[in-house]
């Protein structure tokens, strides 16, 4: 008997077995096709690129509001593949911006990088909520660093870098620029200034760079947390003289209780609910309830051997980011796993020392080249790199009220002399009605 029904299941996987192969290799081909289109895509013309640095003006008064305005403009430049053809055969991806703050040597610059093509409307989006900041188009300084690992050695460098994740889900908010601000001038205060504080600091040889790269989230990001709302309502419920409230409100109203009684009760347990509670899971709806992008921080230190201490970069440059702390909410910390500082304590143990070097190399490649991850999974693996795959690197959702208080223009409450150069000077267009004279070439050349 039993003989009869393993030879039935071994005729049926016979019969079965080119319909079973195909649901095994599908989703595999599909995966590597996509990426290798993705791949081709990145590297085609419509990843030209432009690098603009902010020249910063004497005295801003705007705040990171304003930034956050910018933002929304950028946010609003989001592509994504909308047919067959653009999915299957032209791989196109969202294109991300890049946000950076570089010192060099103790003197700090602020850089955008954007598209070709987007160059105008980026440049609008800042000139409309910053006038007197200047974009001015400028070469790329990463040709400045060294290409890769035996370049850098081979000019008597060292290097050490990690990437920045947050500690919960991306729907808890980090504590933002609201929370800094206060009616009082004299207690306000710009967390922009402890960046600036610490990248200072950089000794003349040294440089160390910090990279925020953005790329526009879908509309519907906030959705796949409406759970974590449901969740933190109903477990602040109570049963009350043995009724229950559920699904209140916005909900049907269970038979047995009247619709006052029910808002009695609904507004006993708001009363119930601590403060703290109350505070969380506000915070958590304003959060939500902005546009947001997938974001990689990443940053770089590079400094001769001599002078090389990465325990400078390893905790000042991560301890900046602790001021963005609330324990009730969230934080960033350290993605381990990307990090080139490798010791034998850390999974798996062993060859820690080649670890380390492969992952100082594939940050430097990345770093370089401003990599986001690949979006399937054969496209990470067959884009990783020995002992450093591309399951390392996550992305972190941030709205756009998060980044602008991680990247904005230093206000009038910051001192940047002399770690910023600022235009003394403000530009401005020519009046309405100049009288111009000549042909379209003529005036071209005055453009």
């Amino acid at each position: 008997m039993f003989g009869d029904i393993f030879n039935i299941i071994v005729h049926f996987l016979d019969l079965s077995k080119w319909f079973i192969a195909f649901f095994i290799l599908w989703p595999l081909f599909e995966s590597t096709w996509i990426g290798w289109r993705q791949f081709t895509y990145e590297h085609s013309r419509e990843f030209r690129m432009v690098m603009f640095e902010m020249r910063i003006p004497r005295e801003i008064r705007k705040g990171p509001r304003a930034m956050e305005q910018v933002l929304m403009s950028l946010y609003s430049l989001r592509n994504t593949a909308g047919d067959f053809q653009e999915t299957w055969w032209d791989g196109e991806i969202t294109k991300w911006f890049t946000l950076e703050i570089v010192s060099f040597g103790g003197e700090i610059k602020f850089f955008i990088r954007a598209y070709y093509k987007q160059r105008p409307l980026v440049e609008a989006a800042f000139f409309a909520h910053y006038p007197d900041v200047e974009l001015v188009e400028v070469d790329d300084y990463i040709d400045q660093l060294p290409s890769d690992l035996d370049d850098l050695y081979s000019r008597g460098y060292d290097a050490w870098g990690s990437e920045m994740v947050l500690a919960k889900e991306p729907a808890y908010p980090i504590r933002t620029y609201p929370d800094f601000e206060a009616p009082d001038e004299e207690r306000q205060h710009d967390p922009i200034s402890s960046f600036l504080e610490v990248l200072s600091k950089a000794k003349k040889e040294e440089t160390i760079g910090i990279q925020i790269l953005i790329a526009p989230a879908s509309d519907d990001w906030n959705e796949k947390w409406k759970g974590l709302i449901d969740k933190m309502k109903d477990e602040s419920s109570k049963h009350m003289g043995g009724k229950t409230i559920t699904n209140f409100p916005g909900g049907p109203l269970p038979v047995f209780i009247s619709e006052h009684e029910a808002e009695n009760q609904f507004k006993a347990l708001s009363l119930k609910r601590t403060p703290g509670e109350t505070d969380v899971l506000e915070a958590i709806e304003n959060n939500l309830s902005k546009p947001a992008f997938e974001t990689i921080i990443r940053f770089m230190y590079f400094s001769p051997k001599p002078l090389f201490y990465d325990s400078f970069a390893r905790r000042g440059i991560t301890g900046m980011f602790n001021q963005y702390a609330a324990l009730d909410l969230n934080m960033f910390k350290q993605n381990y796993s990307v990090s080139t500082r490798v010791k034998f304590w850390h999974w798996p143990h062993f060859f820690y020392d080649i670890r380390a070097e492969y992952r100082k190399a594939s940050l430097l490649h990345c770093y370089r080249h401003r990599m986001m991850p690949h979006h399937t999974f054969m496209g990470k693996i067959l884009y990783s790199q020995f002992f450093r795959w591309d399951f390392a690197t996550k992305t972190i959702t941030l709205n756009v009220e998060a980044l602008a208080t991680l990247f904005h223009p230093p206000t009038f409450l910051v001192l940047t002399a002399p770690h910023i150069k600022r235009v003394e000077s403000r530009k401005t267009g020519p009046p309405a009605g100049l009288a111009i004279y000549g042909n379209e070439k003529e005036i071209e050349r005055f453009q």
